[in-house]
């Protein structure tokens, strides 16, 4: 090679580079804006009245998800509907773990709560969204007022609970009814160690009718525990029992305040399961002595009329 040539070639090998240079960081910077544009971009973007959106949430009662007193009554994320140590409410049922999935819904629509569904407005995927601006304090809050939410025409009823109560000593149930209340078919005569009401009872398939008559066999003066859960303990105290009724008074205990005004107490709610009746203790009297003078009950779902608070976090707009 002659040395005109390789002075040459020498001195285009750096003109080379550079341009090679200048022509990668034409790509890159087009490519960049292309994926700012296509992904980047699209992620800033919030959502609006019409959106199509998926969130993760948490719902509770009495308080935030996080606070002391706060108990699940819904979410869609399995870490925390699967973790034994997070309070749930009575009603709450564990499903499998595929159940547990970001919610869809279009903003504006009608299958969420308002104020659930249109806290997202102005938001963008992974913000933690607050529900409502309560006019009071001034602040966007994570709560739904019961007026907002789940709602149901009731009036409360407040038991004494000195006051006797008096039942039939048997009952009639359906079949259906029975296999609902005590989880398998009845085709003859078994015996009840312990029925709705805490007391042993024992139970006759009638063929004729498909029915089931349920013979209750408590013992007067004994007390039989209807309901112990985390949020409080019902007890029956049996007074006299004879072949046609049976009469008690309730103790009510271990319950858990939310809220108090004298002797009034707010509480976590204690379930009442009477198998074709579900009764939702919600508040109490209390003068000092741990177990309730009165308790007031409701008979419509748990969530119903009930403050709700909500954890919702955006995982994608549409």
């Amino acid at each position: 090679m002659a040395d005109d040539d390789y002075k040459v070639k020498k001195e285009r090998d750096p003109i080379m580079a550079v341009c090679f240079i200048v022509f990668m960081l034409t790509v890159c910077v087009i490519t960049g804006a292309s994926v700012y544009n296509n992904y980047v971009k699209a992620d800033d973007s919030v959502a609006v009245n019409g959106s199509t959106v998926t969130v993760d949430y948490i719902g509770t009662y009495y308080a935030p998800y996080g606070e002391d007193g706060a108990v699940v009554f819904d979410t869609s994320r399995w870490s925390v509907a699967n973790d034994s140590k997070v309070a749930k409410s009575n009603d709450f049922t564990l499903n499998a773990e595929s159940n547990y999935k970001p919610l869809g819904y279009t903003v504006g629509g009608t299958t969420v709560l308002e104020d659930f569904g249109n806290a997202v407005i102005g938001y963008k995927v992974g913000d933690k969204v607050p529900v409502r601006y309560d006019q009071n304090t001034g602040r966007w809050v994570p709560t739904v007022p019961a007026g907002n939410g789940y709602n149901a025409a009731e009036t409360e009823v407040t038991v004494n609970v000195s006051a006797p109560v008096t039942i039939p000593a048997s009952e009639t149930l359906t079949s259906a009814q029975y296999t609902s209340i005590y989880g398998h078919d009845l085709k003859t005569y078994e015996e009840i160690e312990e029925s709705v009401y805490g007391w042993p009872a024992s139970a006759s398939f009638n063929s004729s009718d498909s029915t089931v008559t349920v013979k209750h066999q408590p013992v007067a003066g004994a007390t039989y525990t209807m309901t112990d859960s985390d949020f409080g303990r019902v007890a029956l105290n049996v007074t006299s029992v004879t072949g046609t009724s049976i009469t008690y008074t309730y103790s009510v205990s271990g319950y858990t305040t939310v809220s108090t005004q004298g002797a009034d107490k707010g509480v976590q709610m204690i379930m009442m399961d009477f198998g074709t009746e579900k009764w939702y203790i919600v508040s109490v009297t209390d003068h000092g002595t741990g177990t309730a003078d009165t308790f007031t009950y409701k008979t419509v779902g748990e969530r119903y009329n009930q403050d709700l608070y909500f954890d919702i976090q955006i995982v994608s707009i549409g």
